[in-house]
Protein backbone atom coordinates (compact mmCIF):
# COMPACT_ATOMS: atom_id res chain seq x y z
CA UNK A 1 0.00 0.00 0.00
CA UNK A 2 1.40 3.37 -0.67
CA UNK A 3 0.53 6.40 1.19
CA UNK A 4 -0.01 8.20 -1.78
CA UNK A 5 -3.04 6.57 -2.01
CA UNK A 6 -4.83 9.08 0.39
CA UNK A 7 -4.05 12.07 -1.67
CA UNK A 8 -4.57 15.09 0.64
CA UNK A 9 -6.35 12.57 3.09
CA UNK A 10 -2.37 12.75 5.33
CA UNK A 11 0.13 15.84 4.76
CA UNK A 12 2.76 12.73 4.14
CA UNK A 13 6.12 14.25 2.78
CA UNK A 14 7.11 14.16 -1.02
CA UNK A 15 9.66 11.32 -1.44
CA UNK A 16 12.92 12.40 -0.71
CA UNK A 17 16.44 10.61 0.86
CA UNK A 18 15.65 12.60 4.06
CA UNK A 19 12.03 11.00 4.19
CA UNK A 20 12.68 7.80 3.30
CA UNK A 21 12.60 5.71 6.84
CA UNK A 22 9.79 8.37 7.75
CA UNK A 23 7.59 6.83 4.85
CA UNK A 24 8.87 3.47 5.84
CA UNK A 25 7.82 3.76 9.50
CA UNK A 26 4.47 5.78 8.48
CA UNK A 27 3.61 2.84 5.91
CA UNK A 28 4.57 0.10 8.81
CA UNK A 29 2.63 1.93 11.29
CA UNK A 30 -0.56 2.29 9.03
CA UNK A 31 -0.93 -1.27 8.80
CA UNK A 32 -0.68 -2.52 12.03
CA UNK A 33 -3.49 0.51 12.85
CA UNK A 34 -5.64 -1.74 9.88
CA UNK A 35 -5.42 -4.53 11.78
CA UNK A 36 -6.03 -2.96 14.99
CA UNK A 37 -8.72 0.06 14.56
CA UNK A 38 -10.72 -0.86 11.48
CA UNK A 39 -13.64 -3.06 12.00
CA UNK A 40 -13.26 -6.34 9.19
CA UNK A 41 -15.82 -4.05 6.61
CA UNK A 42 -13.36 -1.48 7.04
CA UNK A 43 -10.25 -3.44 6.01
CA UNK A 44 -12.74 -5.53 3.35
CA UNK A 45 -13.07 -1.70 1.88
CA UNK A 46 -9.72 -0.10 2.12
CA UNK A 47 -8.20 -3.74 0.58
CA UNK A 48 -10.60 -3.48 -2.53
CA UNK A 49 -10.10 0.04 -2.88
CA UNK A 50 -6.42 0.73 -2.38
CA UNK A 51 -5.08 -2.22 -2.40
CA UNK A 52 -6.78 -3.66 -5.71
CA UNK A 53 -7.81 -0.60 -6.96
CA UNK A 54 -11.19 -1.07 -7.43
CA UNK A 55 -13.61 1.44 -7.52
CA UNK A 56 -15.98 2.44 -5.43
CA UNK A 57 -19.06 0.60 -7.00
CA UNK A 58 -16.79 -2.87 -8.05
CA UNK A 59 -16.13 -2.79 -3.52
CA UNK A 60 -19.76 -2.30 -3.05
CA UNK A 61 -20.39 -5.24 -5.71
CA UNK A 62 -17.74 -7.12 -4.04
CA UNK A 63 -19.33 -6.80 -0.77
CA UNK A 64 -22.71 -7.23 -1.60
CA UNK A 65 -23.33 -3.69 -0.63
CA UNK A 66 -24.93 -0.28 -1.91
CA UNK A 67 -22.16 2.30 -3.67
CA UNK A 68 -22.85 4.63 -0.38
CA UNK A 69 -22.48 2.21 2.30
CA UNK A 70 -19.01 1.53 1.08
CA UNK A 71 -18.15 4.93 0.86
CA UNK A 72 -19.60 5.58 4.34
CA UNK A 73 -16.93 2.73 5.60
CA UNK A 74 -14.04 3.90 3.39
CA UNK A 75 -14.86 7.53 4.88
CA UNK A 76 -14.92 6.16 8.69
CA UNK A 77 -11.96 3.94 7.59
CA UNK A 78 -9.66 7.24 6.58
CA UNK A 79 -11.08 9.16 9.81
CA UNK A 80 -10.10 6.62 11.79
CA UNK A 81 -6.68 5.65 9.89
CA UNK A 82 -6.12 9.30 9.97
CA UNK A 83 -6.83 9.97 13.81
CA UNK A 84 -4.43 7.12 14.70
CA UNK A 85 -1.52 8.19 12.57
CA UNK A 86 -2.19 11.90 13.96
CA UNK A 87 -1.02 10.45 16.87
CA UNK A 88 1.83 9.00 15.75
CA UNK A 89 3.12 11.45 13.27
CA UNK A 90 1.51 14.65 14.92
CA UNK A 91 2.34 16.38 12.05
CA UNK A 92 0.01 15.11 10.19
CA UNK A 93 -2.70 16.24 12.01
Amino acid sequence: MSLDLFGDRLNVPNRTEDSGAERERMLRILRMVMEGELTERQKDCVRLRYFEAKSVTEVAEALGITPPTASKHLKKARARLGKVMGYSFPRLS
